[in-house]
């Protein structure tokens, strides 16, 4: 048990993390065994908060709620190092310690919401992400019981952008093979044969090729569309703007959630 830690938000994110390390204590608006006071003595805070985007895929409001915490816990005089799960924009860690002073670090989760108390145990990459190699040496010790077949440590902004990188591949691979299986429909080709080989052959995938998932097209789910809106905006490129509403007009069109 790690007494020296709490998490904030206890959604899947937060379950997770409290899984994987060991942690006892939490904070939640709807449920907490900690008050942020009591938390502001721990070493560590883990941030797991949403982080919904707006119509136009802001994310200011998502960023103020975590800003609002990490000041409100350094406020009361500790040393606590704050992490930070939630996938937030590449910089955020970065201009969050900057405006508060307190030490903040990015440690995105990579989870599936189908396999997350498998995955938390046993995660394919770890990543830690800090401006300050102190907090690296320490959150690489702290997770250091939990094996993965990457570990990578690195800045805050490099970590939150390969949060958003595996993320926007993700739904570019699904988008991708959607596009194809119209192409195929238009001249009878069997897409069932192309998704094969684009399997086993190294030059495709073995993840994110089925067109059909869940009743509907498109990448749906709590997380790819909103992640891939905020990062299309932040971005302003227009690839990931296209991306975004060809997967937005799959969604729509089959009423995918």
């Amino acid at each position: 048990m790690r007494d020296n830690a709490f998490v904030i938000g206890k959604g899947v994110v937060g379950q997770s993390t409290m899984k994987a390390l060991e942690i006892p204590y939490f904070f939640d608006l709807k449920e907490a065994n900690i008050n942020l006071e009591e938390g502001s003595k721990k070493q560590w805070c883990f941030i797991c908060l949403p982080t919904p985007t707006d119509e136009k895929g802001g994310q200011e409001k998502s960023r103020e709620a975590i800003k609002d915490y990490i000041k409100q816990i350094h406020s009361y005089g500790g040393s606590t190092i704050f992490v930070v799960r939630s996938t937030v924009l590449p910089g955020t860690c970065r201009g969050l310690a900057q405006e508060t002073g307190a030490m903040v670090a990015s440690n995105p989760e990579f989870l599936s919401d189908l396999t997350w108390e498998y995955d938390c145990l046993h995660p394919r990459i770890k990543v830690i992400g800090s401006d300050s190699p102190q907090a690296v040496r320490e959150l690489k010790t702290y997770w250091q019981h939990i094996p993965s077949k990457i570990d990578i440590a690195t800045d805050s902004v490099t970590a939150e952008m390969l949060k958003y990188a595996f993320n926007t591949f993700a739904v570019t691979k699904i988008t991708f093979a959607n596009q194809i299986f119209d192409a195929c429909a238009l001249v009878g080709a069997d897409y069932s044969v192309i998704e094969k080989a684009l399997h086993e052959h190294p030059w495709g995938s073995k993840h994110h090729f089925k067109v059909l998932d869940k009743g509907g097209r498109g990448a749906g789910g709590k997380c790819i569309p909103k992640d891939l809106k905020a990062f299309a905006k932040w971005s302003n490129l227009k690839f990931f703007q296209k991306v975004e509403e060809i997967n937005t007009s799959y969604l729509n069109s089959s009423h995918k959630p």
